[in-house]
């Protein structure tokens, strides 16, 4: 046990006093009230030739006069130290390939900046935060399985054809767009195998450029999702993410930068789907819309 004299005792609580009164300083110090801005969600507004408007935005990256506060999971109450008007600026942002620790701003997305007077203490909502893609941003494939011809097909492999399905129980909606069919996939034999690629060869842009597949989807077996591609005379067939079983439609940005950055002379760039039915399991119930190839 430790005994205090009254010298020690004196000088410890002096120190007590100093410590606290800090603390009570800083807790009080006007400079660390922040004014807080409110972010419930970022929308997508798309023209006809960018596909629909679906977006899965889960993040708003938030800057004040380009100064990054943080990155903010929606809907978000964003602390900012500062106050009265100032220049603010959200960058959407997405999970790629889904996946939570790969949080990152969207590049296709336009910045949403406005200018707003903040107040110490209090809440300002940011109402309206709607984006667009930019304007350099081009889409060599779009495909909503709403016309007659598909540009999806299957391989020789697969042992399953693709459906187009109307029922509006079933097909993927979206609030305020014409959206007529979906592509359905079935699969009943334990044998069964599914394989579709786009009938398509497209030329992916080097130096590192992104490069997205957007797609909607939803399925009760793991679907494999990747590409073909041309390499020094081999066709290479390069699977890159396993979308997980959902039973409600879903929305996932898939990172296909990677076999083009690994590979500068790729060419002839073809996307895939696939899966095989497991054993023993119900059948393999597939529902794809509104795929989408995205660079600049």
């Amino acid at each position: 046990m430790r005994i205090f004299t009254g010298s020690a005792l004196f000088f410890t609580l002096l120190i007590l006093t100093i410590t606290l009164a800090s603390g009570c300083e800083k807790k009080n110090d006007p400079d660390l009230i922040p004014s807080y801005l409110q972010i419930d969600q970022i929308t997508l507004t798309s023209t006809y030739d960018q596909g629909t408007s679906s977006e899965k935005i889960t993040d708003a990256w938030v800057y004040v006069d380009e100064t990054l506060i943080g990155a903010f999971e929606l809907p978000a109450t964003v602390p900012i130290l500062k106050e009265g008007n100032q220049n603010i600026t959200i960058r959407p942002g997405i999970k790629i390939n889904g996946i939570a620790n790969t949080r990152s701003i969207y590049p296709f997305f336009t910045d949403i900046e406005r200018s707003i007077t903040l107040v110490k203490d209090s809440v300002i909502n940011f109402t309206d935060a709607n984006t667009t893609y930019k304007s350099n941003v081009t889409f060599p494939w779009l495909e909503d399985f709403d016309f007659s011809g598909l540009t999806l097909d299957t391989t020789s492999k697969s042992t399953v054809g693709i459906e187009k399905i109307s029922d509006p129980n079933l097909i993927f909606q979206q609030p305020g767009e014409n959206n007529n069919y979906s592509a359905f996939i079935r699969l009943p034999a334990d044998s069964s195998i599914f394989e579709a690629v786009s009938t398509q060869k497209y030329g992916f842009p080097g130096n590192g450029t992104a490069i997205f597949l957007e797609v909607n989807y939803k399925t009760n077996h793991d679907l494999v999702v990747g590409v073909f591609y041309s390499l020094s005379g081999i066709r290479v067939q390069r699977p890159l993410l396993i979308l997980n079983k959902t039973d409600i439609w879903n929305k996932i940005y898939v990172n296909l930068t990677v076999p083009k950055y690994e590979n500068p002379s790729a060419t002839e760039f073809q996307i895939f789907f696939g899966t095989e039915k497991e054993d023993g399991t119900d059948d393999a119930l597939i529902y794809l819309d509104n795929i989408k190839l995205v660079h600049f």
